[in-house]
């Protein structure tokens, strides 16, 4: 009964569309792609680029569960959420972002010190043109970055 079900979502996604241009969006022969929708058990390659062809949503395709196109999941799932769910998923994505600016901080003092050494006269390797003016340009540079307390003063 199932493999029915199934066969019913997958001829209503596909519409009128042709076993050629099936066959060319999943990468699947035409007759096998006939086949197919004409109850045979698909491949999950075939189901996989079906999906992602059609912008379907697989759990839809699959069970019949959701909204049948693939971008109204996360709208759906954002309105049936309880708001303790809502919660927990803000804090984890803070948690990420929090961590990654903590890695861009860190990125951002090492380039600091790159920039603060140089200045202090190590040479240059690009050349020495290039090092006579670097100890000016890496000055203007490193002004123009405010200076980071330390992650330990926080």
């Amino acid at each position: 009964m199932e493999e029915s079900m199934l066969h019913q979502r997958l001829r209503g996604a596909v519409g009128r569309r042709s076993y050629r241009e099936l066959a060319d969006m999943t990468h699947t022969h035409p007759e096998t792609v006939r086949r197919y929708l004409l109850g045979h058990t698909p491949s999950v390659e075939f189901l996989t680029h079906l999906s992602h062809g059609l912008n379907l949503n697989g759990e839809w395709l699959l069970t019949g569960r959701g909204p049948m196109n693939a971008s109204d999941v996360r709208p759906q799932a954002l309105r049936e959420a309880n708001p303790s769910e809502l919660l927990n998923a803000v804090a984890a994505t803070l948690e990420r972002l929090i961590q990654r600016v903590e890695r861009l901080e860190l990125f951002v003092q090492t380039m600091e010190v790159r920039l603060r050494a140089r200045e202090g006269g190590l040479p240059s390797s690009d050349g020495p043109s290039a090092a006579a003016q670097a100890p000016a340009k890496v000055a203007r540079i490193a002004d123009a970055i405010p200076r980071r307390s330390s992650p330990d003063a926080r």
